[in-house]
Formats: structure tokens, sequence, C-alpha cells
């Protein structure tokens, strides 16, 4: 339990990008899930003001920079399961604190749709409230634990998750309204 309790952190941070999305323990993906599109890297910006800063970390990953008030980053793997495209975000810190803190935070993955135009890309987060929905009616076919009655934290293997995530790809129920990006072109 104290475990799950640590996710609640993760929540919070999750927030940061998201206003509210469901936290898994495991990733939505396998390696031969994860795929490169060059034309994500670079800055995007929302007409609310939000940006995106993607830039590439190691062969086929981005780091992603979110800045909203305040920042976050993230590692974000490009995933393709079954023609679908999502992104899995994992949270990184943005200094290494005094340490004590990184003993009491356990990261996870958060689940987003993505559609990537030639100088768009919108990014639905999976809607937590659905979640909660499904989990209230014993109708959420993935293992979960539930915290504080508010939250549903996902602690289903990948396997699952891949499964779960190809199921509800095209559901209007299962992800928010997308957000949409612009990329931020420089005048050179």
């Amino acid at each position: 339990m104290q475990n799950i309790l640590k996710i609640f952190v993760v929540f919070w941070a999750a927030l940061s990008l998201t206003g509210c999305a469901p936290p898994s323990l495991h990733p939505f993906f396998t390696e031969e899930d994860v795929v490169f599109n060059e034309a994500l890297l670079g800055v995007w910006i929302s007409d609310s003001g939000k940006k995106c800063l993607f830039t590439r970390s190691g062969d086929k990953h981005y780091e992603l920079l979110y800045v909203e008030d305040g920042s976050a980053r993230f590692e974000a793997q490009l995933i393709e399961l079954g023609g679908a495209t999502f992104f899995d975000l994992y949270p990184k810190p943005l200094d290494k604190g005094n340490g004590l803190d990184f003993a009491n935070f356990v990261p996870a993955h958060t689940l987003a749709r993505v559609t990537i135009g030639e100088d768009s890309i919108s990014i639905a987060m999976m809607n937590c409230d659905w979640l909660k929905q499904l989990s209230d009616r014993n109708q959420l076919d993935l293992a979960h634990e539930r915290i504080d009655d508010e939250m549903v934290a996902l602690t289903a293997p990948t396997r699952e998750l891949r499964a779960f995530a190809l199921r509800h790809a095209d559901s209007k129920e299962a992800f928010f309204e997308a957000e949409i990006f612009h990329r931020l072109r420089s005048n050179k």
C-alpha cells in the first residue's frame, strides 16, 4: 500500500501536463512498439499558450519539456499499436533535489493518443474520470488500485495495458478532448 500511495505523488506531477491522467506502474509499450518521427522534434505551442519541446533522447526516444505556468520533463515514447499512435509519458525530475524527495517518488507512466499533422500535433490524454467510472461499475478489466476513492492507479502488466489501449484507441470516452499544438517556426 505504501508504494501505491507513492503513485499519488506521480499523479500530481502528471497533472502539470494533463489536468487528470491515470498513472500506471508499468509502461504501455514494448520496445517493438516504439517508433521515431523526426517531424516531432522542435518547439510546439497551443492556442492557450502551452509549450512542448521535443528533443531526441537516444536512438528512438524523445525527451519532452512541457511548459504551462511551471515546467515538467518527461521521457516520451512514441508508440504504435494496431495503427493507433500514442505517447507513453514517464516523468523525469528537473533537478536532483536533496535525495529525500526521490526516496518517496515512484514515477509512473501516462498514456496519450497522438495525431501528427504536417505542422500540428494533437495530444489527448487518457481520461481518468472514464477509468474511475469503469472501476465504480466493476467494469475495469485491468489490475488497479483506488486511492482516496478519487484516483485509479493502474497496476496491470504491460501486455494487458497494451491490449487495453488498443481496444479503446478510438473511444471518445477513453481520452480527453485533444489539445492541438502548432509548430513554432523561427523567423530566419
